[in-house]
């Protein structure tokens, strides 16, 4: 009797743990624009070859709160400000945005909070000259990075 009573209880028990675990936690890892996110990184594909067009080339070195980027390449002019994206790989409340201002000729600055050291993409663009230069790399302080259009 205990076999056939049992087993059942026991899957309606079990599945009842398994409903509260599923109701009560949060999903950390998915984005909730997937497939947004998906779709743009396949249509926005013309802003990276735009970048190629250029031969944009950046130094990029994150220190102490500030971004600093050596930025070069074939402008026609320099635009004023850059937008960096440290894109985290799996929890978007982790992304930064750093806007990036121009203080010299090919030097830009921006206040980066940043956890350091840890793995981002990045994501260097122009809105207003519709390039991007893009890179996956390991964080640390004090580090450079180099960002190479393909």
């Amino acid at each position: 009797m205990w076999l056939v009573v049992g087993v059942p209880l026991v899957t309606v028990c079990w599945g009842m743990v398994m409903l509260t675990l599923a109701l009560s936690s949060k999903d950390s890892l998915v984005s909730d624009s997937y497939y947004k996110d998906g779709m743009s990184y396949t249509e926005n594909t013309e802003i990276d070859h735009k970048a190629g067009r250029l031969q944009v080339r950046a130094n990029l070195v994150i220190s102490d709160h500030e971004a600093r980027l050596n930025l070069q390449g074939y402008f026609d002019e320099e635009p004023n400000m850059l937008l960096l994206r440290l894109i985290h790989p799996t929890l978007q409340d982790r992304d930064a945005d750093v806007l990036l201002q121009r203080i010299a000729d090919g030097l830009y600055v921006g206040a980066a909070e940043v956890d350091l050291p840890s793995r981002r993409h990045i994501w260097l663009q122009s809105p207003d000259q519709g390039w991007r230069v893009r890179a996956t790399e390991n964080l640390s302080d004090g580090q450079v990075i180099t960002l190479i259009a393909k």
